[in-house]
Formats: structure tokens, C-alpha cells, sequence
């Protein structure tokens, strides 16, 4: 019996694709690909998975995601202010330059006010150490007790608060919270930069 015309399309469609050979570069890829159909769909997949993981950095990371320039003394830990000394270290970089978390934490407060301006404390357990951002240009993107995980967005570079220009305020303290010991922020700001090239 001869074929219908739709059967003999049908039939040619289903011969031309059984004839493609599959894409394939190394002689194990293609015993993959010929014994498990969706091998390359799933390789695609775990490599899409690495990328994410290698985007997401463990830590510690540089807080700054871009170039960083670290201003003149005025801007230093422990510089003279009027009627403190300055307890951070000043970042500055054009606005919205994207603030990243420094290492994996948990996020122990963030608010608003007339000094800090838009403000995030992240705490690192590991390091028993917190975290000061200042002067964001807008509210932190994540919210207190939230887990965070180092490189992971927190803001934006701004000048909210009490600035005189676009800039990150950057502080460490000793334990959790802002009461313990400040730390001078600019050698670890320096080695992160130095890591992550």
C-alpha cells in the first residue's frame, strides 16, 4: 500500500531530523549525547549554575563594585571631623555605582536619618564583625535578619544624609552592632581590592 501524501511529509520530516548529527566536540560528549537525549540541555543548565556561583562570590569581597578612589586624608580613618573622629573610611565613586555585601551575613539593621542618610549594618558571624554602609542613594535593597550572601547587591553609592558628595562611608566594628571598636576599614579595603582585581 502506497503512503497518503501527509503520511510521506510526516515520514520525510521524521528521517530528516533523525539525520542531523548531534553537536557534539569530544568523543565522551558524544557517547553522552547518543546514549542521554538531553545531556547538552543538562550540561547547559550545571554550567549557567557555576557561572551564578562564580557571580556570587563567598567572600570577603571589595563593598564597591566598580574602581574605587579612596580620597585624600580628610577622608582616612580617623580623621579629625568637627567634634568626632571620623570612624570609616570614605569610597567614592559616581552615583549609583552598585554596593555589594563584603561576606556572607546577616543583615542587623538599616534606616534613614539626617547623618548616616540610607544606611545598612551587615553582620558576618564567621569574622565576628560588622559591616557599616552610609549614604546610599536610595534604602538598602535588603531588609534586617535577612541572610545575605558576599557580592550580593545591597545599594547604591549616593550622597543621602550628611555628604558632601557621592561617596560610600565604610566602617568595621568589632562583634555585632556598631558599639564594638571601629577598625580601620582601609587595609582590608585594600587586600579585597588586590583579590578581586
Amino acid at each position: 500500500m502506497r503512503p497518503t501524501p501527509t503520511t510521506w511529509i510526516l515520514s520525510a520530516s521524521a528521517a530528516a531530523l533523525l539525520a542531523v548529527p548531534a553537536i557534539a566536540e569530544t568523543p565522551a560528549e558524544r557517547e553522552r549525547e547518543t546514549v542521554f537525549p538531553q545531556a547538552r540541555a543538562a550540561t547547559a543548565a550545571a554550567e549557567a549554575i557555576a557561572r551564578e556561583a562564580r557571580r556570587v562570590r563567598r567572600g570577603p569581597v571589595h563593598p564597591l563594585d566598580g574602581k574605587p578612589d579612596y580620597g585624600s586624608a580628610e577622608a582616612a580613618f580617623g580623621a579629625s571631623r568637627s567634634g568626632h573622629t571620623h570612624a570609616g573610611q570614605d569610597v567614592f565613586a559616581p552615583a549609583g555605582t552598585p554596593l555589594v555585601a563584603v561576606a556572607d551575613g546577616v543583615i542587623a539593621e538599616t534606616g534613614t536619618d539626617g547623618g548616616q542618610g540610607n544606611y545598612a549594618y551587615l553582620y558576618n558571624p564567621r569574622g565576628d564583625r560588622t559591616y557599616v554602609y552610609m549614604h546610599m542613594v536610595r534604602p538598602a535593597e535588603a531588609k534586617p535578619g535577612e541572610r545575605v550572601r558576599a557580592g550580593q547587591r545591597l545599594g547604591g553609592v549616593g550622597c543621602t544624609g550628611s555628604c558632601w558628595g557621592d561617596h560610600l562611608h565604610f566602617e568595621v566594628h568589632a562583634g555585632r552592632g556598631i558599639g564594638g571598636e571601629p577598625i580601620d576599614p582601609l587595609p582590608l579595603l585594600r587586600r579585597w581590592e588586590r583579590a578581586h582585581g
